[in-house]
């Protein structure tokens, strides 16, 4: 049987199993996302059912030889994140992102620190769209999609910030034209974006419309639950 110990992780989601158990699919630091089952943590007498919530961070071990390994511990690690609001809202929806674009078992140490750090930073009363926008950029990276965001794609040259430009997935920021067609984005935006400090609305929504067009490409018609909830 095989056992792992001590391993930070937090639940993306659950599901009841059984009159007192639980699926939960719980992403970890070290193996991805796993599916692991609590047995009896839904039964009044349970000791950790109270804190296999999300958004929680936890110190989880496990055993099994199947793809759903049995829950053999958990306790809470750190501080309690109180997600409220639209932070509670985004918290969901940066659950569901990892949920579905990652690979069961697949190891990604990168994108859980900066897990890590969204869900802190969700349960601030500040602006959610920056930390939004970096956590959907190091996800695309970690799974092969990463941005250009710093150079023209068919000159290489740096981007300006007064000009406009067309995102092309798969290829890059190209310079608009009267000819150009789809979404327009400004140069001071892809800037922004890339160093993480935009600033206006209309920053803000260029940049949201963005990182929804290329999350879609690679959710390939997938509809995330989250957005029909709170469309």
């Amino acid at each position: 049987m095989n056992r792992v110990e001590q391993q930070l992780a937090f639940i993306l989601k659950s599901q009841r199993f059984k009159e007192t158990s639980f699926i939960h699919q719980v992403f970890t630091k070290d193996y991805g996302v796993v599916s692991l089952i609590s047995r009896g943590s839904k039964s009044k007498a349970s000791k950790t059912g109270s804190i296999l919530q999300p958004f929680r961070q936890l110190m989880v071990s496990w055993a099994g030889k199947s793809d759903l390994k049995t829950l053999t511990s958990s306790e809470q690690f750190g501080e309690i994140n109180m997600l409220k609001g639209t932070g509670l809202y985004c918290g969901f929806y940066v659950n569901e992102l990892v949920l579905s674009l990652l690979h069961k078992f697949d190891s990604h140490p990168i994108l859980f620190e900066a897990f890590r750090k969204v869900i802190g930073l969700l349960a601030s009363d500040q602006s959610h769209q920056v930390y939004l926008r970096e956590f959907e950029k190091i996800l695309l990276q970690e799974i092969g999609y990463g941005l250009q965001l710093e150079y023209e794609a068919d000159t290489q040259l740096k981007l300006n910030p007064a000009l406009d430009y067309t995102y092309i997935i798969g290829k890059g920021a190209v310079m608009a034209n009267v000819h150009s067609t789809g979404q327009l984005v400004s140069g001071a935006t892809l800037i922004n974006l890339n160093n993480n400090c935009l600033g206006s609305k209309t920053e803000f929504m260029q940049a949201k419309k963005l990182m929804r067009r290329l999350i879609d490409h690679q959710l390939d018609g997938k509809i995330l639950k989250i957005r029909e909830l709170f469309s």
